[in-house]
This record gives C-alpha cells, sequence and structure tokens, in this order.
C-alpha cells in the first residue's frame, strides 16, 4: 500500500534514532545510567519530531488545547484506563517473559528514569504512532478501522518485548479511537502518560517483588476472569459514549453532531493537508 510509505518510514527514523542515540550513551557508560538513558530518550525523541515535521507528518491542530471538548474527555479517559487495566490482567494469564522488567524497575526509582517513562516516551510515542501513522492515513483516506489497527501493530510490534507487545497491541488500539474522535495528540498523550505513571507508581510501591507480582496469583483465576469481563464490558461502554459524544468545538458550528453519533468518523477541516 503506497499510503504505508511514509508511516514506515516515520517508525524507522523513530527506531533508528532511538537505536543511535541509545548506542550513544552505551559507549559512554555501561550500563548507562538513568539520566543518560533519559538524555537518549530526549534527544532521539527531538530528532524524531524534527524530521516528521520537516515530512509534514504533524498536523499542528493536533496540539491546540482549545480544540478539545472538555466536556467530554472524561469517558475517553475512563475507557481506555479499563481497558488498560483489563489488558494486565489478561497479560497476567499467559506469563509472558518481560525482558525490561529489571530495567524499568531501575529507572523507576530515578528522578530522571521516570521523567523519560512517564513524559517523554508518551510524547514522542504519540507524536509518531498516532499523529504520523495513524493522523497521516487517515488524511490520506485510509479507511478508519484499517488505520487504528495497522498503527496499533506497528505500536506494539516495535517493543521488542513479549510482555509489553500484545499490551501495547490493545492500548493502541483504544488509544487509536481516542485520536481518531478527538484529532488530538495532546488528549492521547495525556492519557498515555497517566498510564506511565501509574506503571511507575506501581513499581515503586512493589519494590524489589515487582518482578514476582502477578494478578492471578493474588486474585485466583475465577476472580481474574470476572474482573476482565467487567472491565471490557465498561471499556466498551465507555468508548461508545465517549464516540457518540465527543465533538471538536470547531466543528460544532457546522449542526453536523446529531448525524454521526453512532460513527466514528467525525468530518474535519483538518483532514487534508
Amino acid at each position: 500500500m503506497k499510503i504505508l510509505k511514509k508511516p514506515i518510514l516515520a517508525v524507522l527514523i523513530f527506531l533508528l534514532s532511538q537505536a543511535g542515540f541509545g548506542m550513544l550513551a552505551g559507549l559512554i557508560a555501561n550500563p548507562a545510567p538513568p539520566i543518560l538513558l533519559a538524555a537518549s530518550l530526549l534527544l532521539s525523541g527531538l530528532v524524531t519530531i524534527f524530521a516528521l515535521y520537516r515530512m509534514h507528518m504533524i498536523h499542528e491542530s493536533t496540539i491546540h488545547p482549545w480544540r478539545i471538548s472538555w466536556r467530554y474527555v472524561h469517558l475517553g479517559i475512563i475507557s481506555v484506563m479499563l481497558g488498560i487495566f483489563a489488558a494486565d490482567l489478561i497479560s497476567s494469564f499467559f506469563q509472558l517473559p518481560d525482558l525490561m522488567r529489571m530495567e524499568f524497575n531501575e529507572m523507576a526509582n530515578s528522578t530522571w528514569g521516570v521523567l523519560a517513562m512517564v513524559v517523554i516516551a508518551p510524547i514522542v510515542e504519540e507524536v509518531v504512532f498516532r499523529e504520523s501513522v495513524l493522523g497521516y492515513m487517515i488524511r490520506h483516506g485510509a479507511n478508519y478501522w484499517l488505520a487504528i489497527f495497522l498503527s496499533a501493530l506497528l505500536f506494539g510490534i516495535v517493543h521488542f518485548n513479549p510482555a509489553q507487545i500484545p499490551f501495547a497491541f490493545f492500548i493502541g488500539i483504544l488509544l487509536g479511537i481516542v485520536y481518531v474522535k478527538s484529532k488530538s495528540i495532546l488528549l492521547t498523550g495525556f492519557i498515555h502518560m497517566l498510564n506511565n505513571f501509574l506503571a511507575v507508581k506501581e513499581m515503586q510501591f512493589l519494590g524489589d517483588t515487582y518482578s514476582e507480582f502477578n494478578f492471578t496469583s493474588i486474585l485466583g483465576y475465577r476472580l481474574t476472569e470476572i474482573y476482565i469481563v467487567v472491565c471490557i464490558v465498561l471499556c466498551v461502554l465507555f468508548m461508545m459514549e465517549f464516540v457518540k459524544k465527543y465533538h471538536r468545538p470547531s466543528d460544532e458550528h457546522r449542526h453536523h453532531h446529531h448525524h454521526h453519533h453512532s460513527s466514528l468518523k467525525e468530518p474535519d477541516d483538518d483532514e487534508t493537508e
């Protein structure tokens, strides 16, 4: 598909930039301390964002706070957080190897590591996967659901960590729906940061026991299954309400909102470049 060329290039730029600065950090100090890792993430992120901006893959309206309908954002946030909890419970069933658990735990106990995980990484990833992959495809005529699926798939794959791949894919789907409806990486970025912040707090709270922690072993299989079903049902219900009610402030004067209550797609003056 021709439409995938630039989004895949955006992901490659993101990966190569991270790899390059990561190798540089490794040459300076091995293992690299959290402050060096945070610096490498920041520099690679700035290089990536600059490159994507020069490639016209970042639409400026997606970073304008006045283009967000703040009245309904809570529906999207609650939906994604419920989905995140469900995905966390599901992942506890499969016991997938977490190759980054020790590194994450170490970074969670450093101010610079927390900054990298909670602020820098979510911002860069939203610019790349929601704006430069998903947003670009939609603005160039791709099917909404196909674009959401492909951007989530790429988002999952690039984590390169078995324990994170299915989790990131599922969250990528939810963030993709929020992005398509709101056309705002400020909103998806906030949700992404909130998720990472809670994950960091979990690591800090559990401390040395984090590597052995598992929801299923605590709740039992039956109770875990019940929680998963309840969270998924609530996640879907809240997301349906978000999709039904959310309309960007700049679009409300068009009086089209009553035609799109059951549709993910919402006409917008930003869909073309």
